[in-house]
């Protein structure tokens, strides 16, 4: 080891091993939905090419610039979150305490492989191919890749503090301003400075970067890390919450998490770039937003499942009682109504006052999807294998059922006649009363199909 001081032929080893996992994993399934999302991102890139060179076209040049600012704002949004959701990803040593290798080589290697994700890995190549494409206005793919990399850096900055334990070190409020700054251009996409101010905030986290490479690389050795905290204490406010409650948010706190995040970006972005004279130029988007469908297409339309040995234990000694309604109404009723509350918030500080009168929806849609996610948790009941993984979430709850909230939702938003919206909500509503008639008279076949349903 004496040999190799410095240990200069490890980088292109790591980085040439960590890129063939994300591009090319072992697994078969894993590595062709590698290539296909890679594939459809190569697509987009020509697109995005295509309509850089034909921007000044009639039909395009009207929507080219907001297009624009909601995809910059959309790449750094999903830039900053990926290391954060569904849990915060670590920053770790690349190399063993025993290796010859500085503490500073140590983060810029750590910071090398962070880099290479299969998000971050499509948006580039998106971004790439656009350049090939139109290479007269590269500056605008060039832009979009500063932000993205820019975005990349405070993430990893932020997640370095946390690793180190420095919560309170003055570098902290560097990187809450590099943060402010991004949020500060996505609020004014058309100011005269945006161009000015979107340099400086896709340049102030490298800088915050240098700054804690040279202050604190130093101490991200064994020697200095925090050691790991036990988890095995008992949580304070879960102990004063009823048995239910317990078991289902230590079930799905993370997929409703996601689901809230995710509502709120897209709320966030909607009425930040996508509103012209008083109405939604992407309407898709914000019925999405507005409405609460995430939530049900994550966790409640399969909430006895997720709950899993607390229904089995009801189902084999009560059966279907009364006291298994109650206990669906007394977990989804406030789910549902924080994430129309948080819907109410964003549309009355976002949106114009000729778009209020869309909250109506909220109570329709509401009635709605409780009659669904009864129908869904009762009689499409799947087992929850793997509740914690991003990527499995929706696998977690039945895709038709899924499809059916979607659907409705869509259905209350896009009809334009508000009789015929509070029509079509008491009719799904009304539907539950089949599911109510055989839960109050414990029919065996739904016994045992929700038994069978949660894997009991």
């Amino acid at each position: 080891m004496a040999n190799y001081a410095t240990l200069g032929h490890y980088l292109p080893y790591l980085l040439g091993r960590r890129l063939r996992a994300v591009v090319w994993p072992p697994d078969g399934g894993e590595r062709a939905l590698a290539l296909f999302l890679l594939g459809i991102m190569a697509l987009y890139g020509v697109g995005f090419g295509f309509m850089l060179n034909h921007q000044t076209q009639r039909g395009i040049a009207g929507v080219f610039p907001k297009m624009l600012v909601a995809l910059n704002a959309a790449w750094l949004v999903s830039t900053l979150l990926v290391d954060f959701l569904p849990t915060l990803r670590p920053i770790t040593r690349p190399l063993p305490e025993h290796f010859p290798v500085s503490e500073r080589q140590n983060v810029v290697t750590a910071f090398l492989l962070d880099l290479i994700t299969l998000r971050r890995l499509m948006l580039v190549l998106g971004l790439l191919l656009a350049l090939l494409v139109a290479p007269r206005h590269a500056l605008v793919p060039g832009f979009s890749l500063l932000l993205i990399l820019g975005a990349t850096v405070l993430s990893f900055n932020v997640r370095l503090l946390v690793t180190l334990g420095r919560w309170r070190h003055p570098l902290l409020a560097a990187n809450l301003l590099s943060l402010g700054l991004m949020g500060w251009w996505l609020a004014v996409p058309a100011a005269p400075y945006a161009a000015a101010l979107g340099v400086s905030m896709a340049l102030l986290p490298w800088l915050v970067g240098a700054a804690q490479l040279y202050w604190l690389a130093p101490y991200f050795s064994a020697r200095y890390l925090p050691a790991a905290t036990a988890t095995t204490a008992p949580n304070t406010t879960l102990a004063r919450l009823p048995l239910e409650w317990k078991v289902y948010l230590r079930k799905v706190w993370l997929p409703l998490t996601v689901g809230l995040v995710f509502k709120a970006i897209l709320l966030s972005v909607t009425g930040l770039a996508m509103i012209k004279n008083g109405k939604v130029t992407n309407p898709g988007l914000f019925y999405l937003g507005l409405l609460p469908i995430v939530s049900f297409t994550y966790v409640n339309n399969n909430l006895f499942a997720y709950l899993g040995s607390l229904t089995a234990n009801e189902l084999i000694r009560l059966g279907l009682t009364r006291r298994l309604l109650a206990l669906y109404l007394r977990l989804v009723l406030p789910v549902l109504l924080a994430d129309c509350l948080l819907a109410v918030v964003f549309v009355l500080a976002l949106f114009p006052t000729s778009l209020w009168h869309m909250l109506g929806l909220l109570p329709l849609a509401g009635a709605a999807l409780l009659s669904v996610g009864l129908w869904a948790s009762l009689h499409h009941a799947k087992p929850v294998i793997k509740a914690i993984d991003f990527a499995n979430m929706r696998n977690n709850t039945s895709g038709a059922m899924s499809a059916t909230s979607i659907g409705i939702g869509a259905a209350l938003y896009f009809t334009p006649w508000w009789w015929v919206r509070i029509a079509l909500a008491l009719l799904v509503a009304a539907s539950a009363a089949w599911p109510l008639r055989q839960v109050l008279r414990n029919d065996g076949a739904l016994r045992r199909k929700l038994l069978k349903g949660i894997g009991a």
